[in-house]
């Protein structure tokens, strides 16, 4: 996303991994009713598909996201990994579960809302909006969640997924400020993701929309910023692997970067890695050491070095954590 500065806000088994960090401060539309085989939640990805089964061991994942944690510290950044085995219900958090801006992510809420009003009879859709909550989704559109944040009723949005899905660390952004501030949590997203994939309250359809689109994301966003960082990269083998990117600065001088989403059979685990990275520059390029800062709100970081270098962080986070190397 290219919009910047924003003011940083400070029955499921929860195993938690505490770990000391020493660094501080900060389009095109195609026509599409509905996405492919979106009117099955459990079978978005091909069930004869020739692509591997994952499954994860919940009890290694504290050693392996802890390594992970100290990994991205040693790049700079402050990173939080949490991970849900639907199935189990275990949910597994490294890092701490501080509230962190949503950039993009947010888009998921906005989503929701508009197609839940769908359901309940409290909007109509034309196919034009349904291609700019596609387009959102799939691509970033910035553009699109702005409109549809203005259309129906900004922070309101948040207010009534946080009431519907019992989100305990989300807010909406300030007054006057815009929808890329909204704030949440790990675990939040978590929840979020799980209603998604189970019963959800925007009807069936709604939810395999939603489902469908985060399935079928674009390698680049409508800006051209690269969204294959973190579980796409990192987890290029998975079946029924569905994204949610966000990424903003500058925060108190750091990188923002989100890569949220589900994967595994029948979408059984959903994954969570945030990392707020201090702005680095290589030796060799021409911003090292000159305090320069990518503010999105104004820069085309597309393919800004200190970005490339986040993105890296957040990818080797996931291949720590959840890559095949470390999967029983």
């Amino acid at each position: 996303m290219k919009h910047g500065r924003g003011r940083a806000r400070s029955g499921a088994m929860m195993l938690c991994v505490t770990t000391a960090l020493a660094v501080s401060g900060c389009d095109s539309m195609d026509t599409h009713p509905l996405p492919h085989e979106a009117l099955g939640l459990a079978s978005v990805a091909d069930t004869d598909s020739d692509e591997p089964t994952v499954t994860l061991s919940t009890a290694e994942l504290p050693r392996q996201i802890d390594a992970a944690v100290a990994l991205a510290d040693s790049r700079g950044a402050r990173l939080t990994v949490a991970v849900l085995d639907r199935e189990s219900g275990t949910r597994v958090l490294g890092g701490t579960d501080e509230p962190f801006e949503t950039a993009s992510t947010v888009k998921l809420f906005i989503a929701e809302e508009v197609l839940y009003r769908e359901v309940t009879g409290e909007a109509t859709l034309a196919d034009e909006d349904h291609e700019l909550i596609r387009s959102m989704l799939r691509s970033s559109d910035d553009n699109a969640a702005t409109l549809m944040w203005e259309t129906y009723g900004g922070p309101e949005i948040v207010e009534h997924v946080v009431e519907r899905h019992n989100l305990t660390g989300t807010t909406p952004p300030d007054p006057g400020s815009w929808w890329w501030n909204t704030t949440t949590t790990a675990s939040d997203l978590l929840t979020w993701y799980d209603d998604l994939l189970g019963d959800s309250a925007s009807g069936d359809e709604s939810a395999a929309r939603i489902v469908g689109h985060l399935v079928e994301f674009t390698e680049d966003g409508v800006d051209g910023y690269d969204q294959r960082f973190g579980l796409p990269e990192g987890l290029g083998d998975s079946t029924d692997l569905g994204v949610k990117q966000g990424w903003m600065c500058c925060l108190a001088g750091e990188w923002l970067h989100l890569s949220t989403g589900f994967f595994g059979d029948d979408h059984r685990y959903v994954a969570v890695v945030t990392a707020r990275e201090t702005v680095t520059y290589d030796e060799s390029g021409p911003f090292y050491d000159t305090g320069f800062l990518p503010d999105t709100a104004m820069y085309d970081a597309t393919d800004d070095g200190s970005a490339q270098h986040a993105r890296e962080t957040v990818t080797l986070a996931v291949e720590t954590t959840l890559g095949s190397a470390h999967r029983p």
